[in-house]
């Protein structure tokens, strides 16, 4: 994602919460809950597990083993993880559980080296993803490129992100423009008190229906004495026959 998205994502977060991320806190963030979906789809794809509270059932050494380095991952023995939908939302098409290896710039390996969060390997060993420019050779069976059936995840967040954004300052654009006119209005009508027509007479009523336009407003306004106010306003009087 570009330094553009990271920043956006940080401007609605702060707003949201009050909280200030950087770049990094956000990149880092989003890549810790990548690895936790990961993990959870490899766990719901290993056979010889039993199954309970929604998530599989395994001895201490199993987890221990698994979940080194990950201590959000340990939380998955008790449940699935908090906001499944929403992970799903965001990595369905990304986070890999070591049925497939074709993820660009990664590969599976073939022997269980230690626990990194990302894809399985084939003889069973938690999640982990090495970098390379060549992928080995795996049993699994490349995944149809996600792009071409829909957009990514991430586009589709920014782009709720900034539908709403578009959306709250439409809406605030509307209650600016209501709050100054009702100040223009407010103000325009304290001048014609002033000017010497009170609140029921003939002149403050034409006046009431002249200043709903801005621009009756605004030639009230050029006018710089409160006499010449009144004489103005007394002319439309006459114009509309209140006298």
């Amino acid at each position: 994602m570009t330094a553009r998205g990271y920043k956006n994502i940080a401007e609605k977060f702060y707003q949201s919460t009050g909280l200030r991320h950087s770049k990094t806190q956000l990149k880092n963030r989003w890549d810790q809950l990548k690895g936790l979906y990961s993990f959870w789809l490899w766990l719901n794809k290993q056979t010889g597990l039993g199954q309970a509270n929604g998530t599989v059932v395994a001895d201490d050494d199993f987890w221990r083993r698994h979940t080194k380095g990950h201590s959000e991952w340990k939380k998955l023995r008790h449940g699935p993880p908090e906001f499944l939908e929403q992970l799903q939302e965001m990595f369905e098409h990304t986070a890999v559980d070591g049925s497939s290896s074709c993820v660009p710039g990664q590969h599976i390996d073939d022997h269980d080296k230690g626990d990194q969060g990302g894809v399985g390997d084939r003889n069973g060993g938690s999640p982990k993803i090495t970098n390379g420019l060549k992928r080995r050779t795996s049993t699994g069976t490349c995944a149809t490129n996600p792009r071409k059936k829909s957009k990514s995840p991430m586009v589709r967040i920014m782009k709720g992100i900034w539908d709403t954004m578009q959306a709250n300052s439409s809406i605030a654009q509307k209650v600016i423009q209501g709050q100054l006119m009702a100040e223009s209005i407010k103000k325009a009508m304290k001048l014609v008190v002033e000017c010497g027509a009170p609140e029921g007479s003939v002149e403050h009523f034409v006046a009431s229906q002249l200043f709903v336009k801005p621009e009756m407003r605004e030639i009230f306004f050029t006018i710089t004495t409160p006499e010449g106010r009144l004489n103005w306003l007394k002319r439309w009087c006459q114009l509309k026959k209140m006298y």
